[in-house]
């Protein structure tokens, strides 16, 4: 048995598009490795300074995210950013047309088998147009309130959001202690239904998410 990787994650880089209003990625070369020595000379090194938003890219929303009180992202449960996956194809999904506890409720027992659940809208094709931050499906009220009821743990998804504002979904899931992460790609390479998923944040103190590196783990014959 073997076992395939598939990387779900963006890269981070400064050409990385932000969610509009948020700071673009910077990445500051602090000192370089200089070109005519040989390569590990005593003394150089390649260092750098970053400076992103914490929901830039593929990420994850912790629940003090949209609740004051809510658990930081450095006090998420690693257990619960690992764990066995259900990838569900919601790729004929329209511009902007939206995602309901109709199209879940067919998936109700597959569902509430996994933990986490990889939303696969078909929507990473438009990463770098101006319209995938304007017109992507969004994740209705009703659809989080299914998820919840389902004991789902964490809702993944390749849009840049699980709703738009007032972001009624994001309440009822982070309310709930539902990890959200957003951003995913590669989600049609995954291949099976059933999958290992893992995005592990950053252990950043105190805050409101963080950068992931996203994978699915497939067993191959």
């Amino acid at each position: 048995m073997q076992r395939k990787i598939v990387d779900l994650s963006y890269p981070l880089a400064p050409s990385t598009p932000p969610f509009p209003g948020d700071s673009p990625v910077e990445i500051e070369v602090r000192t370089s490795i200089p070109a005519h020595l040989p390569s590990g000379t005593p003394g150089h090194m390649n260092t750098s300074n970053l400076r992103t938003s914490l929901h830039t890219g593929t990420h994850m929303d912790a629940f003090f995210h949209f609740y004051h009180d809510g658990t930081t992202i450095d006090q998420i449960p690693l257990a619960q950013c690992i764990g066995p996956a259900m990838l569900l194809d919601l790729s004929t999904k329209q511009p902007k047309e939206e995602i309901t506890a109709d199209d879940l409720t067919p998936h109700r027992q597959a569902i509430g088998r996994a933990s986490k659940l990889i939303l696969n809208t078909g929507w990473a094709q438009n990463w770098g147009k101006p319209r995938y931050f304007t017109d992507y499906p969004p994740l209705t009220e009703d659809a989080a309130r299914f998820l919840v009821d389902c004991a789902v743990e964490l809702v993944g998804i390749d849009t840049p959001s699980v709703d738009y504002s007032p972001n009624d979904a994001h309440f009822v899931l982070l309310g709930n202690d539902v990890l959200i992460v957003e951003n995913l790609t590669n989600l049609d390479q995954i291949g099976q239904p059933l999958f290992e998923f893992a995005a592990l944040p950053l252990k950043i103190t105190g805050r409101d998410g963080s950068p992931v590196r996203a994978v699915a783990i497939i067993d191959e014959a």
